[in-house]
């Protein structure tokens, strides 16, 4: 591969952090419009949503279990609940129905009645619950705080939703610690039913009777004593505090919903912007081709706002005469030394093989060269833009003895009326005439190649412009016949797999491709910048026309 001594070697692994801001900079525009509209939507339909209200309530779990002998160790206070009963609880069928029983008797309005109702039921079928949601806070005796969240459409009925929440948990609460008491009641109940049916069977005045009517006296004692203990029975919760009317709505909030989607659907913008380039795996710099196996012939620096018919003018004494040079010279090793003839072309439209054409001419011509250059993309010619052709005389090519106006289409059909334009500097230039298929059909005459090197005669190097070999399949017929082919690539838009697909037909049809010039390079990226800018400090003189 043809390097500079500076060029930098670099892993294609590797991060580089002005790749990645390049990236993003050939994106911005739907990296800045996408998260700006989508978080203007967010906060457009955030706002028109209902508001949503609020309220809360704490219940405390503390009580120690208690029992009493007369009920035989049935507890007169509920036992302490274990891990997620209270959610399981509240969720229950059993306290839903008594949490909009309770609503139902409330003074909220009816359509406010009627939706959370509603709710309650689909969030109970559903087992998915958001009006009421229940947070503990317990230490390993499951003592602690259970605090109690209720939604509504209004800060009243969030009040009176979480209110009724906590009513109907202390209420099944107070019934576990009386089902308890009460089967100790009905266990002393069945107690005295059998010892009367025994009384009744016995001889009145018996030892036996006396003995059995001493026993009926204790167990009324302990019935009577198990009526009241049931009917004093208390549960484990206790409420702390009552839930009271929110002030502000819970949701929607437009403002940090729109902040977040714009966060969001910016850094999602940026990683699917970078996941995409990494994917098409772009050719950036010489060390994305050296993996590849091809020579880089050099690198052009990416101009902003050049017009091509700058581009010979900064090729002779401007920022491309060193990146020029640099093709030119690197050429050399592969070029015979007089009547060269070689081909341009690139894998895509638009990446600057004319550039190129016309810079490469540039340099050559500073060296002193003679050189011509033919524009044989029949189809988007373009090298008439880069030449100040105005004025300027026609020359005879070698062939021909009389110079009249000329184009390609009309040398080829005509070799003995063949003429090119004296653009100065010692550069002519055979333009394209007519266009399309019909034109271009003259690339495949059998008599091409002779008349090439036929006007080859009288200059150092001929550079034909050819069309995209992606697009076309003009560059490889003419390709074939020629010293060889440069391959033009854009910096961060020509694709690995695209020089692939070109490399192998390159291969399979035997055109001589002697490396790449790789096109628009960002100034950070280029390897030959320092020697550039140290060379850049005297100036070259300007070749007489």
């Amino acid at each position: 591969m043809t390097l500079t001594p500076d060029t930098p070697r670099r892993s294609s692994d590797d991060i580089d952090l002005l790749q990645v801001l390049e990236t993003l900079r050939r994106a911005w525009i739907p990296l800045a419009v996408t998260p700006v509209v989508l978080a203007g939507v967010t906060y457009l339909v955030s706002s028109r949503q209902a508001p949503t209200f609020e309220a809360g309530t704490s219940l405390m779990s503390s009580m120690p279990d208690t029992s009493n002998d007369t009920l035989k160790g049935a507890s007169v206070t509920a036992s302490q609940l274990p891990q997620g009963a209270v959610d399981e609880v509240i969720h229950s069928r059993a306290s839903v129905v008594r949490i909009t029983d309770i609503i139902s008797k409330s003074g909220l309005p009816a359509d406010i009645k009627a939706k959370i109702t509603a709710d309650l039921s689909n969030e109970l079928a559903n087992d998915r619950y958001a009006r009421v949601t229940v947070k503990a806070r317990l230490d390993q005796q499951q003592r602690g705080v259970y605090d109690l969240k209720a939604s509504a459409e209004s800060p009243e009925a969030a009040r009176v939703l979480a209110n009724a929440a906590a009513t109907a948990l202390l209420a099944w609460d107070v019934e576990r610690a009386r089902s308890g008491v009460a089967r100790a009641r009905e266990n002393l109940q069945r107690q005295l039913d059998n010892l009367n049916a025994r009384l009744g069977a016995l001889t009145p005045g018996s030892l036996e009777a006396q003995s059995l009517v001493a026993a009926r006296g204790q167990l009324l004692l302990n019935l009577s004593q198990a009526t009241v203990f049931e009917e004093g029975a208390s549960g484990n919760l206790t409420l702390l505090a009552e839930a009271n009317a929110p002030r502000r709505p819970v949701a929607p909030k437009p403002t940090r919903n729109a902040a977040l989607v714009f966060l969001l659907s910016l850094f999602a913008g940026a990683g699917v912007a970078l996941l995409l380039d990494a994917l098409r795996r772009r050719i950036r710099n010489a060390s994305d081709l050296l993996q590849l196996g091809v020579n880089t012939l050099g690198e052009l620096p990416r101009l902003a706002r050049a017009k091509r018919g700058a581009m010979v003018g900064l090729a002779r004494t401007g920022d491309l005469y060193e990146p020029s040079g640099f093709i030119r010279v690197n050429l050399a090793a592969s070029l015979p030394e007089q009547n060269a003839i070689i081909a341009v072309t690139s894998p895509r439209p638009a990446e600057g093989k004319s550039t190129v054409v016309a810079t490469t001419a540039a340099s050559y011509s500073s060296a002193g060269k003679r050189v011509l250059v033919i524009d044989l993309d029949l189809h988007r010619p373009s090298q008439q833009e880069y030449w100040s052709v105005a004025g300027r005389p026609w020359v005879a090519l070698p062939g021909n003895t009389v110079p009249l106006r000329c184009d390609v289409t009309i040398a080829i059909e005509h070799p003995n009326q063949a003429s090119a334009l004296d653009v100065g500097g010692g550069i002519h230039v055979l333009p394209a005439g007519e266009t399309g298929r019909k034109a271009a059909s003259l690339l495949s005459r059998p008599d091409l190649p002779d008349l090439l090197r036929r006007w080859a005669q009288n200059y150092d190097i001929v550079i034909i412009d050819t069309p995209p070999v992606l697009a076309l399949a003009d560059a490889y017929v003419i390709g074939r016949q020629l010293d060889g082919m440069i391959l033009v690539v854009e910096s961060g838009e020509t694709s690995v797999p695209e020089v692939q697909r070109v490399l192998t037909t390159f291969a399979s049809t035997g055109a001589p491709l002697m490396g790449v010039v790789i096109n628009k390079v960002n100034r950070s990226n280029q390897g030959y910048y320092y020697n550039y800018n140290y060379h850049r400090l005297t100036p070259p003189a300007t070749p007489s026309n």
